[in-house]
C-alpha cells in the first residue's frame, strides 16, 4: 500500500499542469474548501442493489447527536471492526 499521488489542492497552482483542457479537469473536480481531496469507495459486482447498499452505509453514520459529542465521546464507542494491526509490546 501507498500513495497514488498528491492531491491538487495541496500543490501551488503554479505547479499544476499548463495544459487548458487538464487543468479544467482539476478544477472540475474542485469543491469547497477541501479541492479534490476526499475519499471514495466503489462496489463492483453482480445483482447489486444500489438502493440496499446506500441505506446499509447511510446505517452506519453518526447522528447530528453524536457527532455534536466529539472525539472524546466517539472513542467510548464499541468498535465492531477487529484490530489492524498487532499491538507491539514494549521491552
Amino acid at each position: 500500500h501507498g500513495p497514488a499521488g498528491i492531491w491538487w489542492a495541496a500543490a501551488p497552482s503554479e505547479h499544476w499542469p499548463q495544459e487548458a483542457e487538464y487543468r479544467a479537469r482539476i478544477e472540475a473536480e474542485f469543491e469547497g474548501e477541501y479541492g479534490d481531496r476526499r475519499q471514495e469507495i466503489v462496489f463492483i459486482g453482480q445483482h447489486l442493489d444500489p438502493d440496499q447498499t446506500k441505506a446499509t452505509l447511510d446505517q452506519c453514520l453518526l447522528t447530528d447527536n453524536e457527532l455534536a459529542a466529539g472525539p472524546e465521546t466517539w472513542k467510548t464507542y464499541d468498535d465492531p471492526f477487529p484490530k489492524w494491526f498487532a499491538e507491539h509490546e514494549e521491552a
